[in-house]
């Protein structure tokens, strides 16, 4: 392991047997990094083996540490990927409905995203717009940016304590309402690189039937309204927090403080001409005063980390414990996702 990390001796840790070695890049913080230990498990037929046998722990794992990170083992192409994301439950609704350009690459591997490389993303829960979202969500790196472009990621396990309890009963009481806009049916996705409310309709729900973009709606509790140039804004009512299913701990999980959503400001043309802006909202229609938005961006910084990555990494993450962004970058990059159950 690399110099500086605390090596971690755990029961579960320990389960994993004598081929792999663990480590926190901190104390307490995650993910929970597992690397080989040996030459057995370099071999990919002696990996994948393993990896069924240790299953459960290593989800037992992501539970404990809110992500783990399989680093140095034989996972250089998407089919390994798959391989090890084939053996953990599918997110049912995929990403239907989701905000940023991607395209499918094979079976349930999806590219991270089409943003262009300039642009820099927050950390966030992974489709925290919905009330459908996957609870884990899984990240490869097939190539390693030469510049930037790391995976960030966020204990959101800190989240309400820091947030204060005046800010989360006031949050709690009034509820979120949100709206996504999504652009006209297009043939192409090019013009959402930018700008994500270009995102053609079509590309977002899989389908060129707004008949079907309405039951789809329909049946997870959204409220379409489609526009006179074909565009479309869908409106969700959400639970800003929610308790976790294994650790029961109360966890924040919204873009409310967003700043482009949050707040007054604007920050694009079509946002500025949109009657109803793409964001969060108190239920009550109100927002956020700047500095409840300052304070929530302020306790997501403290607690949002990154580290160099390595071509072959694969991290699997507790979409409700941790969030992730992404760092602008150079160069080539080629990271994958998953979205999981």
């Amino acid at each position: 392991m690399s110099a500086g990390r605390t090596m971690v001796a755990s029961d579960l840790a320990e389960a994993l047997g004598n081929g792999v070695q663990c480590c926190e890049r901190s104390s307490g913080q995650p993910p929970f990094f597992i690397e080989p230990h040996g030459d057995a498990l370099r071999d990919r037929g002696n990996f994948r083996a393993w990896t069924r046998d240790v299953m459960p722990v290593l989800e037992a794992l992501i539970t404990r540490h809110g992500g783990i990170v399989l680093r140095g083992f034989p996972t250089p192409d998407t089919a390994d990927f798959a391989d090890i994301i084939d053996q953990l439950p599918a997110f049912r609704d995929g990403y239907l409905g989701g905000r940023a350009p991607r395209m499918q690459i094979a079976g349930r591997v999806m590219e991270a995203t089409r943003l262009d490389a300039s642009v820099g993303l927050g950390v966030h829960s992974e489709m925290a717009y919905r009330r459908q979202f996957p609870r884990r969500i899984a990240f490869f790196s097939r190539k390693t940016a030469p510049v930037g472009g790391e995976t960030t990621i966020a204990d959101a396990r800190n989240f309400v304590v820091q947030m204060g309890e005046d800010l989360v009963a006031k949050i709690a009481s009034l509820g979120i309402r949100s709206a996504l806009n999504y652009g006209p049916k297009t043939g192409t996705v090019d013009a959402s690189y930018v700008d994500q409310d270009k995102y053609g309709w079509n590309h977002a729900f899989d389908t060129d039937s707004p008949d079907e973009v309405e039951a789809l709606c329909a049946a997870r509790g959204l409220e379409p309204l489609w526009h006179d140039d074909g565009s479309l804004t869908v409106f969700a009512t959400l639970d800003p927090f929610l308790d976790h299913p294994q650790t029961g701990q109360r966890l924040y999980r919204s873009g409310l403080h967003r700043s482009h959503t949050a707040t007054e400001v604007l920050d694009t043309e079509i946002r500025k001409n949109r009657r109803y802006p793409t964001g969060m909202f108190l239920g009550s229609a109100q927002r956020l005063e700047t500095a409840e938005v300052d304070h929530i961006n302020a306790v997501c910084d403290r607690n949002t980390h990154s580290w160099e990555w390595r071509d072959g990494d694969v991290m699997i993450l507790d979409n409700l414990q941790v969030w992730h962004g992404r760092n602008p970058y150079q160069g080539q990059r080629d990271v994958q996702v998953a979205l999981l159950a």
